[in-house]
């Protein structure tokens, strides 16, 4: 999959997360409507469906889009129709996604991996600009990492590349329960007998806490392995961080770099940066990939 400059043509991107779904009308690499709701996780595969549907309606607002592509958190790709190893929303396992979406929408639809969505975002317009070799990851609810070499998305064999989350880790039992959102929650638990949310810990990182500052040194020497890995087994030009903790860089930067530098030294550690474009990034790679599935 090369990446080309987009016709005039606008396709709707679609970020599924465990959290936030969000829903944006593209035209030639430049969001021109947003739409952001709860994914609320807990429901039905259909009514989370009808939501997505809602969204996709509110941000096309009548005008005729090409397609519409949709980044879930789990394997896929092109010729994808059922949602399979969905570990953060069991619901939709074995759901027939996309042939559903397309007979509700009436428009073509592409599912592709959110982290693959991200990748192709930040490739195109954010943090992964000018690289040959880039690789994006996301920390949120899951762990999520998406591949680009020779300015090609790495699928692998059966579209399962860059599914790191489920690497077998030590005592925490896999890679994304080591640096997902629960984990973080963990420390805070096992480090200060609190129960804080993410961004609280953060707003207190920042105003000088030192219980904060040492749940977030512990989380970014867990997050320095996981680069030192993928700097291993990849040896990228850059590795992007991005989803909801990507929010608490300058938290655990120092933690993670020092883990880093011990394997790669400082210029394997400076390879590893914030995304750029946040939210945004799936949803313009969710375009892209709708836009490059029809034809466009």
């Amino acid at each position: 999959m090369h990446f080309q400059q987009s016709n005039d043509l606008p396709y709707v991107g679609v970020d599924f997360g465990g959290t936030t779904i969000a829903a944006g009308l593209v035209r030639g690499g430049e969001i021109i409507a947003l739409h952001t709701v709860p994914t609320r996780r807990e429901r039905s595969p259909e009514a989370i469906l009808d939501t997505i549907v809602e969204a996709v309606r509110e941000v096309a607002d009548g005008s005729a889009p090409g397609g519409v592509g949709i980044g879930v958190p789990c394997p896929s790709g092109p010729g994808v129709d059922r949602l399979t190893m969905i570990e953060n929303l069991p619901a939709m396992e074995g759901y027939p996604f996309r042939p559903l979406a397309e007979k509700r929408l009436e428009l073509p639809v592409v599912l592709e991996n959110d982290a693959k969505c991200m990748v192709m975002g930040e490739y195109r317009s954010g943090a992964l600009q000018g690289c040959r070799h880039g690789v994006c990851v996301t920390l949120g609810t899951g762990l999520g990492c998406g591949v680009i070499i020779d300015g090609r998305i790495y699928r692998g064999a059966g579209s399962y590349s860059g599914e790191i989350w489920n690497i077998p880790y030590g005592e925490c039992g896999t890679l994304e329960e080591s640096v997902s959102i629960a984990a973080l929650k963990c420390l805070v638990r096992e480090l200060t007998g609190e129960e804080t949310e993410p961004h609280e810990l953060f707003t207190r990182f920042q105003s000088g806490d030192p219980a904060a500052a040492k749940v977030f040194g512990r989380y970014g020497e867990r997050v320095g392995r996981v680069m030192v890995m993928l700097l291993s087994v990849l040896d990228p030009d850059r590795i992007a961080l991005g989803g909801g903790l990507s929010r608490a860089f300058d938290a655990f930067r120092g933690s993670m770099r020092s883990v880093v530098e011990t394997t790669w030294g400082v210029s394997g550690a400076d390879r590893i940066v914030p995304a750029e474009l946040s939210d945004r990034a799936a949803v313009l790679g969710a375009a892209e990939a709708a836009r490059i599935g029809t034809g466009g």
